[in-house]
């Protein structure tokens, strides 16, 4: 039923169609008659022959003459146009052929050839007026007009109404008939559709029954149902079925739980792709590296085309490697290649796990010597520092692979993956291997280097020997297994005489070897060839060589032994040793003789005193040793210069030596110390030698251009009375000279038991004093210091104490001489100048006034270099201003060089630090230089001040004194006042200060508060 109501409906479309088709005939047969017109018109108006042309054509196609042009339903009008030709063409049939085929009635065709034969009757017409204007000659006005005419007059006009007529009619009767005929197919329609619905509306109730028990079994409609196995069927198994409970055992429950499984197997599959995938890329990479590694020479060369392939061929996001800085202990980027490498250049990773950038996974492998695997790099506590860096890049995972040469780490390999799982088992092992062959091409590239530096050494080390041998100051000689001479280098020919071509294949002990020699060196040779070993080979020995000239001189000669197959080759080094057994003579000499004056050193001394005690113990008789020492003679020095000492040293030794004997000994010390051996002789012999010594010391000394005169001074010690052996009666005689230059020099001294026990105390205090200052054992005590008009505190006298812990309390006047001849007094002065800087700086922090802080300058002090820098050193320290610091010094350390104490008082001065002289009066001042000394105040000696009370003579010193001072714009102090009486006449003369006993004794700094509390 359901086609048969199609079949109706079809062939109602068939009745329009040909509705449609009748009229498109009947418009063609009317177009053309239109057509022609147009063309004949156009032609008879314009005289253009393509017009003509036209005309004739619309006829040719619609008699069939002519093939008809494709879609022809439209005018012809277009194909005047030149650019619309040519157009396709189909087969060529007349008009009135296609109608018949058209099914037309006879009735309308009638009608259609009617109006075809009354279009035929027109165009002779037309043709009429075409050739009325085609006549022979130029066509006129007239003639032209006449043919339009013709197209235009009520005769053409009813012609064209012939032609229209009936192809009206034409389509009235057809129009009739397919109208009746698409009615009764429309009425057909109508009943059929009512059919159709009928019966639809049965099979959709027949459906629906059947819907619901498909859907009980297929437990989803059929559309979702079909969706879900499309989706499976392209390979979507990601989203899941939902299924009712009660349908579980539905197609569509079998059909999730397929989907479940499917998902499971494509999850699955996927996975293992993946992994082939990443496994593929993998080994890609390795054979990649591989290939680099064979293809690389070096690090440098390696290391980027590893960076590269790792990130090209194993689809990794960024890789670099990492050297260690040995300064830093960094690990630097030395290549790298991917996304992110800007990540790499403020890049400050440590190996060092006390850093925060040491804990991260290149620290950590580097550290560890193992692999760091980061399999979650978003969110593992040991990139935290760098996760922000993840996100930015993309990085999901990481790994980090130490480097290895010959054994030791020096680097890592760092990659970066943007999928979590990157690193599985198969992966990491692949990596581990990579890593493994890096470090083999490391090694090689290490055994490469070394082999290079080997080679390179050996061809530096065939060239040295080269230019050694060519070169060398040594003789360097080689014979082969009979002694014939191979090699000959130029030093063999200065040294011996003999060029190249006299001695190649010569036995040498014929020229080299002393005739005494040659049967010891044949028979020596003969022994190695048949023994192969000699206790010489190797070793130095001293030999004596013969040279050209016959001459023989020392030579030092090694020999070495060279083997090449079974041949036994012996090259010989030999070198000249004249000059160095001359010097070694020499050195044997200066080792016993002073270089100065030839005499015998201490060494030399030791050996003579031994011999001489030898004979003494045998004869039983005495010995005496003479210690001389010039006096002043360092002023000689300083003044003059070494160059005039070592003048008059050289004239003295020349001198002594003539008042000796065979069997005296006379031998420097150093500096202008001199011992004297005078074996069997007493204290009357000992003494006569010392006296003619003294006068012959004494005799002027003409040193040009200077004439000088110096004296000695002697210590005696008697063998066996004073010492058995040379060290204690040196010792002694040295003491005894110390005391005769005590007693005021140019003078003698035996040895006595009461120097021993002097000498056994100052060797106590010497002892004691190395430790005293470590041992806290020094104190400063301070005496104030007072202005003699109102009785003001104005300032205190460091004064240096020391107690020890055996000796007890130790006077300065014992033990400063001791520190001064020990050169321990520039540490002790520095100690107290800084106890007691800091002190006064404690004191005014305390909040007291300042005051003026006294120290006493010892005479090495105060001519020592450094005590300008060391003064000012100690005030920056302690912060005390230098106006508040006085520096006392004694009249005579100041008069002993008065320009060189005016040049250290100025730089002093300059800094801004007092200067005074200090015991002023006891020594032997000049008033022209006194008067340029940088100095601030003058003290007045206690010995002065003790008795001015009642001694007319001190009161005139002190007086004169106080005057002086005041005229050269001095302050004076007064030490050592005790009295009122002292304190009056002082006041009364203008004495601005005074310190002493009246007052104070010096005291500790805590008792010295006292006097500052009451300012």
């Amino acid at each position: 039923m359901f086609f048969v109501y199609i079949y109706a409906e079809k062939e109602i479309d068939r009745a329009n169609e040909m509705r449609i088709q009748s009229h498109a005939l009947a418009d063609e047969l009317r177009q053309s008659s239109n057509d022609l017109t147009r063309m004949v018109r156009t032609y008879i108006a314009t005289g253009n022959p393509r017009y003509k042309q036209h005309y004739q054509e619309i006829l040719d196609i619609r008699d069939g003459k002519a093939p008809r042009p494709e879609a022809y339903d439209d005018i012809y009008w277009d194909l005047v146009l030149d650019d619309a030709r040519p157009r396709g063409f189909g087969q060529a049939i007349p008009l009135l052929d296609l109608m018949r085929q058209a099914g037309f009635t006879e009735a309308e065709l009638a009608k259609l050839a009617e109006a075809k034969s009354n279009s035929d009757k027109l165009t002779k017409t037309e043709l009429a007026a075409m050739r009325l204007i085609e006549s022979i000659g130029p066509v006129t006005t007239l003639q032209r007009q006449a043919a339009i005419h013709m197209l235009y007059d009520a005769t053409y006009h009813q012609a064209k109404a012939d032609i229209m007529q009936p192809i009206a009619e034409f389509n009235h009767m057809m129009e009739v008939r397919t109208l009746s005929i698409v009615r009764y197919q429309e009425q057909l329609a109508l009943i059929l559709r009512f059919s159709v619905i009928a019966l639809g509306l049965l099979l959709a109730y027949a459906l629906w029954r059947a819907y619901r028990g498909l859907h009980h079994t297929l437990g989803a409609p059929a559309e979702l149902l079909h969706a879900h196995i499309a989706r499976i069927g392209r390979g979507d198994f990601v989203s899941p079925i939902p299924v009712d409970a009660d349908m579980q055992d539905s197609v569509m429950g079998w059909l999730s739980q397929t989907q479940i499984n499917l998902l499971q197997i494509d999850t699955s599959r996927k996975a293992a792709e993946l992994s082939n995938h990443r496994l593929t890329q993998l080994y890609a990479a390795l054979s990649q590296c591989n290939q680099a590694i064979v293809r690389s020479a070096s690090e440098a060369e390696l290391f980027p085309k590893i960076c590269r392939d790792a990130v090209t061929f194993g689809g990794l996001k960024m890789a670099w490697i990492g050297h260690l800085d040995e300064a830093t202990q960094l690990l630097k980027p030395v290549a790298s290649y991917g996304e992110g490498l800007n990540y790499l250049e403020m890049i400050n990773i440590s190996v060092d796990a006390a850093l925060p950038n040491g804990r991260g996974p290149s620290g950590t492998a580097f550290r560890d010597d193992a692999p760091f695997w980061c399999l979650d790099f978003l969110n593992d506590p040991a990139t935290e520092k760098w996760q922000v860096l993840g996100v930015q890049f993309g990085w999901a995972a990481s790994a980090a692979l130490p480097l290895h040469q010959a054994g030791k780490v020096i680097g890592t390999l760092n990659l970066y993956a943007e999928d979590a799982s990157y690193f599985d088992i198969a992966g990491k092992n692949l990596l581990l291997e990579m890593a493994t062959d890096i470090d083999f091409a490391l090694d090689n590239f290490s055994l490469e280097r070394e082999r290079e530096q080997m080679k390179q050494a050996l061809l530096v080390s065939e060239e040295r020997a080269r230019l050694v041998l060519d070169n060398s100051l040594d003789a360097i000689v080689s014979i082969d297994h009979t002694g014939m001479v191979t090699e000959w280098n130029n030093a063999a020919v200065q040294i011996f005489g003999y060029v190249r071509d006299e001695v190649l294949g010569r036995d040498l002990a014929e020229f080299i070897v002393p005739e005494r020699d040659r049967e010891a060196h044949h028979q020596g040779l003969q022994r190695v060839l048949t023994t192969h070993h000699t206790k010489m080979i190797g070793k130095r020995v001293e030999v004596s060589a013969l040279r050209k000239d016959g001459s023989e001189f020392p030579a030092e000669m090694t020999i070495a032994q060279i083997r090449r197959g079974d041949t036994i080759f012996f090259s010989a080094f030999i070198r000249d040793i004249t000059e160095r057994k001359q010097s070694e003579h020499q050195i044997q000499h200066l080792a016993h003789y002073d270089v100065l004056t030839d005499l015998p050193n201490r060494l030399m001394l030791q050996d003579h005193f031994d011999y001489a005690l030898s004979l003494v113990k045998r004869k039983q008789g005495r010995l005496a040793v003479i210690f001389l020492d010039l006096d002043h003679f360092k002023d000689i020095n300083d003044n003059l210069g070494h160059s005039v000492g070592d003048l008059l040293l050289m004239e003295l030794t020349r001198r002594l030596k003539t008042l000796l004997r065979e069997e005296d000994t006379l031998s420097r010390l150093g500096g202008d110390e001199f011992i004297l051996l005078l074996p069997d002789a007493d204290a009357n012999g000992a003494s006569n030698v010392a006296q003619k010594l003294l006068g012959t010391v004494s005799e002027p000394y003409h040193i040009a251009p200077y004439e000088l005169t110096v004296t000695g001074s002697i210590g005696i010690a008697l063998y066996p009375d004073d010492g058995s052996n040379l060290e204690i009666l040196s010792q002694k005689a040295d003491t005894a000279m110390y005391r005769a230059k005590q007693a005021g020099r140019n003078d003698y001294r035996f040895f006595t038991a009461e120097m021993q026990a002097s000498s056994a105390r100052n060797l106590q205090l010497l002892t004691a004093l190395r430790h005293a200052q470590d041992k806290d054992q020094f104190a400063l005590h301070y005496q104030p210091q007072f202005s003699v008009d109102d009785n003001h505190l104005i300032g205190a006298e460091a004064l240096l104490r020391w107690r020890h812990p055996e000796l007890g309390f130790v006077s300065p006047a014992e033990f400063i001489p001791v520190a001064e001849d020990s050169g321990m007094i520039l540490a002790i002065g520095e100690w107290v100048l800084r106890q007691a800087v800091s002190q006064a700086k404690a004191w005014m922090e305390a909040g007291h006034e300042p005051l003026i802080m006294s120290v006493n300058l010892s005479a090495i002090q105060f001519r020592h270099p450094d005590l300008p820098a060391l003064v000012t050193r100690i005030l920056n320290e302690t912060g005390l201003a230098p106006e508040y610091l006085e520096l006392e010094l004694t009249e005579s350390v100041a008069m002993h060089d008065p320009e060189g104490a005016i040049a250290i008082m100025n730089n002093l001065h300059e800094l801004g630090i007092r200067m005074s002289i200090d015991d002023f009066g006891t020594g032997y001042s000049s008033l022209s230089y006194l008067k340029k000394f940088k100095i601030y105040k003058l003290k007045i000696d206690q010995s002065f001040v003790r008795d001015i009370s009642t001694d007319i003579e001190d009161k005139a010193i002190v007086s004169a004194i106080i005057n002086m001072a005041r005229s050269l714009g001095h302050k004076t102090i007064a030490e050592g006042v005790e009295t009122k009486e002292q304190l009056a006449f002082l006041r009364a003369q203008g004495c601005d200060e005074v310190q002493g006993y009246y007052y104070s004794k010096p005291v500790p700094a805590d008792l010295f508060q006292q006097f500052l509390q009451k300012r």
